[in-house]
């Protein structure tokens, strides 16, 4: 009950706030009929009524960005114009500020979550493959590409309250390979099982770069274990992986494991420093994998 009063009473000034920005265009003013949505662990999302079909309203919470998970709203509107009439994201209805922080909706995609309804795992991998195929907008941030800036990324989230254990990575050397489109964090719970496909939500972290490292993360124990109780298990892997489809990602992606589990362990540990107990659970398990 708690948690669903924190999250309904903003709902009450937000609604407010978009009409008075001219940002509502017909959505639900009665805070009552907002429906909270869960799942997310960065920011705060309502399912609103409006006479042309529900939408989510999405209220950033810039102080949960991070090196590995920026949570930048500009990006993730420019993404969702970027990507509108590709059947792969969410259209964008509005975004602008608030007098509580960054916003914007978006049209409502009907389905569960793949944590939530889990279909074939290739299905998945093909998603992706698409979204890495699609040409980039401008001004996208790079994500890691290549071990050295792996290397970087890793030592530079080891959290003072919570360090890094000692961690001895393969003595490797793998350039930077030509960048495509990420999503950033293609997570069981970011991508929605409509009647018409799967669908990539929340594009708060995309990227230029390695497509591997989009790979990691769906496949990462750590976010098995957050949203879907458990990690993958070593078949669904060789499915996912085989229903990419593409030899020389797939041969880098295992060249580069032992990286993607250090990285995800030190972003779970910073989450454990902020006093996430299954983060802490999450990162023994990436620990456990190198």
């Amino acid at each position: 009950m708690q948690q669903a009063e924190q999250t309904r009473q903003p709902s009450a000034h937000l609604a407010a706030d978009l009409a008075a920005l001219g940002l509502s265009q017909g959505l639900a003013r009665d805070p009552a009929l907002w429906q909270s949505l869960t799942g997310g662990r960065s920011n705060l999302s309502w399912r609103v009524p409006h006479p042309g079909g529900d939408c989510v309203v999405k209220l950033f919470r810039p102080e949960r960005a991070c090196t590995v998970f920026p949570n930048d709203p500009t990006a993730e509107a420019a993404m969702l114009r970027h990507l509108s009439g590709q059947s792969i994201a969410p259209d964008l209805l509005h975004a602008g500020d608030t007098p509580l922080g960054p916003c914007i909706v978006y049209r409502h995609i009907a389905g569960p979550t793949w944590a939530e309804g889990r279909r074939d795992i290739a299905e998945v991998a093909q998603l992706l493959h698409h979204l890495h195929s699609l040409p980039a907008p401008d001004a996208l941030r790079p994500g890691p590409n290549g071990t050295d800036s792996l290397r970087a990324e890793i030592a530079a989230q080891s959290p003072a309250k919570l360090p890094l254990p000692h961690i001895t990575l393969p003595d490797i050397t793998l350039p930077a390979v030509a960048p495509r489109l990420l999503h950033g964090d293609p997570v069981p719970g970011n991508i929605v099982v409509s009647d018409r496909g799967l669908r990539l939500i929340d594009w708060q972290c995309p990227a230029l770069g390695d497509p591997c490292l989009d790979l990691a993360t769906f496949l990462s124990p750590a976010m098995g274990l957050l949203y879907l109780g458990t990690p993958l298990d070593a078949a669904a892997r060789a499915r996912f992986l085989d229903a990419y489809d593409d030899a020389e990602v797939i041969a880098r992606y295992h060249a580069l494991t032992p990286f993607f589990h250090a990285r995800m362990a030190a972003y779970c540990l910073s989450r454990a420093a902020a006093g996430s107990a299954p983060d802490r659970h999450a990162a023994r398990l990436e620990l456990a994998a190198l």
